[in-house]
């Protein structure tokens, strides 16, 4: 009976059960595919992607293209759906039915083709949006086509809106506090960022970058030089078929003058593109330094120095190139850049030097400085594609030529001691050549994993020639002198093997390369008829990965290990006398420093707000520094390497809209640093806190009218022998839209507040020095710029321009 009584009861079980509806399993899938332009089967950055539900047309979720048109929608539920593309000034294109269900939770669409409208359009109004940024596994993306600064200005003014960065009074570009950064253009190195680099940052026109590009930890692909990382300047091309162009003109205070055009024209198969910009603009500097010097505690010398100087520098910059399909599978491609830079220099110095309450000397040092730079640069490239999409071998050649001539002539003129005027001259000739020849491989295994590898050779050959002469006191006749003539020569060629291989493994990814040089570098001291060899092998490893939560939240930790090389003006040790107190002079034994950096980052991203925190730390070591060490009655600046330092800091950058008002960008930077100096015997180690901030805010007053201003703080920083003091400056603008949004009128005032200051301190018990040095400040720009022919893809919203320029 009990038998009975249970059968039935499993009986009764399986017919209830059999009652209710069967069990849905949820799961949920992802759609890819890659966005082409159809015609030339170009990639669509920026495209936009949507996916509705098909009863209602109820948005589900959306995404936009990366540089390759690829796009990925994630954390699909199992559904019918209708997916559309779209991008500005191309026609939309829907795919009515995409299922995702237990058997295709995985849709690839492959290549999805779009077209561009034919219909003639009276008025497009866009709308003003924050400058976005793109964090990847490698780099902070920052996409000037999003930012309302993009037409009227120049690189540096760019930069200066550009989290992480800082642009000083000099025109220096620091990243998280460091100067020491390299800049590419294109990811390739460039002649123009060799001997100036912050007056080619003032050329460059703001129209004709695409966007800017952060790598603080950059993989083993890259050169690793530089403590702080890559500024990697990608410049816009021009794939639309026709002609287009813009020209830009901006008139400025105290007779500043600049303007830029560029035309790019493609009727097909044959590319070609050409740009010109002129520059006339005004400096004038003041600059007051104190220095004490001082013996067994008694001081020994007081030193007043005061100058002004003014500068009316002319640059002329012009690229023309072109490129040709030879066929589906092949291009190759030829470029030139021309840069001309001349000033005329003039400084009143003025000089007091007390010993022991006394007055001892008091004259005047005055300059005349012709100086005039060229730079010419060659790039040519094939590229052979093997059918897949991104399965590719790129060779690239590229060779420049720079030439700098810097005459100084000085006249001294004396009140204590009475003496007769003399006058001594300095003649600095600088030639630089290089040339690299690239060779790269990539290869997608699939959508998930990609192999790239490459060969890089490298030379580079520099010749400075400083050549001085001089007349005795109460003479005319000038002779040259020999202790104060050199000429220094020296050559590098690097070979370089890397290999990097990144991986997509659903919520994690990865991305691990490994770089070995192998560097030969001859220094020849041509005056000492000497030479110094220096032959060394170094590996850089470099990991990032990745791990994203949820479609909001990511977390990143990265490393490499980076160098930063002497470079040759630190390596010349022959004396260069600013003034007759005062010597630099560099060293020729001076090692390579290395830099191993540690990331961790958190990123939450949702609609239009974006939120990234990054703590960090670096570990330095034969850290390059500066010197300043007192011989008799001058002061001799030269270069050492330090035992270690380390630096950690957190770095947060917030990005926001709000609506239609206005868009937001800040960031800050705050780090520790901590320096061992004592192998140039400081027994005591050096600590502290700084900060950095900037602020990006812009108003849109109107649909075509925007108020804008652009901020920045630099905190207290460390340096060996003392500190660099805080520095701020506040930029305002203002810009119309006019003529349908195909031109804009620019008003922009630098430095509102006059704050803008370089100040430093040296503080031994052998010597205290302050600096000051200022310029004049609040320089008002007013600009205009017009866009001609068929527009481009990503047409650029207008910029406002800033001079912070020393």
């Amino acid at each position: 009976m009990q038998s009975l009584n249970l059968i039935a009861l499993f009986l009764l079980l399986a017919a209830t059960l059999s009652g209710q509806p069967p069990v849905e399993i949820k799961s949920t899938g992802k759609i890819i595919g890659t966005i082409l332009e159809k015609g030339n089967g170009n990639p669509v950055e920026f495209a936009t992607i949507q996916l509705f539900k098909t009863s209602g047309q109820t948005l589900v979720k959306g995404t936009v293209s990366d540089s390759k048109g690829s796009f990925t929608i994630n954390d699909i539920p199992v559904g019918e759906y209708l997916l559309r593309y779209s991008f500005i000034g191309f026609e939309n294109v829907e795919i009515p039915t995409v299922v995702v269900d237990s058997r295709h939770l995985k849709v690839d669409l492959g290549k999805l083709y779009i077209s561009e409208a034919n219909q003639k359009i009276d008025e497009v109004q866009v709308t003003g949006r924050k400058s976005t940024f793109i964090n990847t596994i490698d780099r902070k993306t920052f996409n000037i086509g999003e930012d309302l600064m993009s037409k009227t200005g120049s690189l540096s003014d760019l930069l200066q809106n550009v989290p992480s960065l800082q642009v000083d009074i000099d025109g220096n570009v620091s990243l998280r506090g460091s100067e020491n950064v390299t800049i590419l253009i294109n990811g390739k190195p460039s002649t123009m960022m060799n001997l100036n680099r912050a007056a080619a940052l003032q050329q460059i026109p703001a129209s004709s970058i695409d966007k800017i590009e952060v790598i603080t930890n950059p993989s083993a692909k890259y050169k690793p030089d530089g403590t702080s990382g890559i500024i990697n300047i990608v410049m816009k091309k021009n794939k639309g078929i026709g002609t287009s162009g813009n020209i830009i003109v901006n008139a400025g205070n105290n007779n500043r003058y600049n303007g830029n055009t560029t035309i790019n024209y493609n009727p097909g198969k044959l590319g070609l593109f050409a740009n010109f910009g002129a520059r006339k603009d005004d400096r004038q500097r003041i600059n007051s330094i104190t220095t004490q010097t001082f013996f067994n505690g008694a001081e020994t010398s007081d030193i007043h120095n005061h100058s002004e100087s003014h500068a009316r520098p002319n640059n002329y910059i012009g690229t023309l190139g072109g490129e040709f399909k030879i066929d589906d599978k092949n291009r190759t491609g030829l470029s030139g850049n021309y840069n001309y830079r001349f000033q005329k220099q003039d400084d009143v110095s003025v000089y007091t030097n007390d010993s022991s309450s006394i007055r001892t000397e008091d004259f005047n040092r005055n300059r005349h400085l012709p100086e005039l730079e060229t730079d010419l640069e060659f790039t040519s490239f094939f590229q052979h594609n093997f059918g897949k999409e991104g399965h590719e071998v790129n060779l690239n050649y590229t060779r420049s030529f720079t030439k700098e001539y810097e005459d100084n002539y000085y006249t001294n003129i004396y009140r204590l001691p009475k003496v007769q005027t003399f006058y001594d001259n300095m003649f600095y000739h600088h030639r630089n050549n290089m040339s690299q020849f690239l060779a790269e491989y990539s290869n997608p295994f699939s959508e998930n994993s990609k192999l790239e590898a490459g060969y890089e050779l490298d030379y580079i050959h520099n010749d400075m020639d400083l050549h001085r002469d001089t007349t005795a006191m109460n003479q005319t006749i000038f002779a040259m002198d020999h202790s104060r003539s050199s000429r220094f020569i020296r050559s590098e060629n690097t070979n370089v093997l890397y290999i990097t291989y990144e991986r997509d493994l659903g919520k994690f990814g990865f991305l691990i390369g490994m770089r070995g040089e192998h560097t030969n570098s001859t220094a020849n001291l041509v005056s000492k008829n000497m030479e110094i060899s220096n032959n060394y092998n170094r590996l850089y490893p470099s990991l990032h990965t990745s791990y994203k939560i949820n479609n909001t939240h990511e977390l990143q930790i990265n490393y490499s290990h980076r160098i930063r090389r002497p470079e040759d003006e630190q390596l010349n040790p022959f004396p260069e006398y600013q003034d007759l107190r005062n010597v630099r002079a560099g060293n020729p034994y001076l090692k390579p420093e290395d830099i191993h950096s540690i990331e961790l980052g958190y990123q939450i991203k949702k609609n239009v707000t974006a939120f990234l925190s990054t703590a960090y730390c670096r570990f330095n070591y034969n850290g390059i520094t500066s010197i300043t060490k007192i011989s008799g009655d001058t002061l001799i600046s030269t270069l050492h390497n330090l035992s270690k330092s380390t630096s950690a800091g957190l770095e947060l950058i917030f990005s926001t809209s709000l609506g239609k008002l206005a868009i937001i960008n800040l960031s800050s930077n705050t780090f520790y640093n901590k320096i061992d100096a004592s192998a140039l015997g400081y027994s005591n180690n050096k600590a502290n806190v700084s900060m950095m901030a900037n602020a990006n805010v812009g108003f849109n007053l109107t649909k075509s009218t925007v108020w804008q201003f652009t901020s920045s703080y630099t905190g207290e920083q460390l340096t060996p022998q003392g500190k660099r003091l805080p520095s701020f400056v506040l930029n305002s603008g203002f810009k119309q839209e006019v003529f349908k949004k195909k031109a804009a009128l620019i008003l922009t005032v630098s430095d509102v507040l006059n704050s803008l200051r370089n100040k430093s301190v040296i503080d031994t018990p052998e010597l205290q020095r302050y600096e000051n040095r200022k310029r004049s400040a609040r320089i008002i720009y007013c600009g205009f710029s017009y866009s001609f022919g068929k527009p481009g893809k990503k047409q650029k919203e207008s910029t406002l321009k800033y001079d912070n320029q020393l």
